[in-house]
């Protein structure tokens, strides 16, 4: 790589990694394992990028789910929610975000979704994908990722006013 490439790809690096990591914490529930697949993805997402996508966000994100499948495979890891669930004590960019209290019951909440409804519910609000993104990355067509969307806003809104919260 010259150094106009390194400069693109630290741009790149600088506005995509937390959001990234955010997303793929989402799938394996692990800070250090989300960390070390987002490193390899932007290599790899840089490297192998064709020339005509949507967008490098949505690449990039393809390229972590890609990474963390093959480490599922590899390794036959069963994640766990125990790292999504204490996400809030760690001292990182995303737990400063979810300190306050409505914002950890919410993110509690959305921690306890099945694993594709929470990818879907990081995807949209957390990395800002739209729908017609988010769709052929989770394999759904746009209607159907469109009224999960809806019905996951109604699951977490019914939990948090469980718990006391109206939102």
């Amino acid at each position: 790589m010259d150094a106009t490439e390194n400069d693109i790809l630290e741009q790149l690096y600088r506005r995509y990694y937390g959001s990234a990591v955010l997303y793929t914490l989402s799938l394996c529930g692990s800070q250090h394992l989300a960390e070390d697949i987002v490193s390899e993805a932007f290599v790899k997402a840089y490297l192998s990028l064709p020339s005509e996508i949507p967008s490098f966000q949505f690449w990039l994100y393809r390229v972590c789910k890609n990474l963390w499948l093959d480490h599922l495979r590899r390794q036959k890891f069963q994640a766990g929610e125990d790292a999504l669930w204490n996400l809030a004590d760690q001292d990182t960019p995303e737990s400063r975000y979810l300190r306050s209290e409505q914002n950890r019951a919410l993110w509690h909440a959305i921690a306890s979704l099945p694993p594709l409804d929470r990818e879907l519910v990081t995807l949209h609000y957390f990395s800002g994908l739209p729908l017609n993104e988010i769709a052929p990355l989770l394999g759904k067509s746009h209607a159907a990722v469109r009224q999960r969307l809806t019905r996951l806003r109604h699951t977490l809104k019914q939990r948090m006013e469980e718990q006391g919260y109206g939102l």
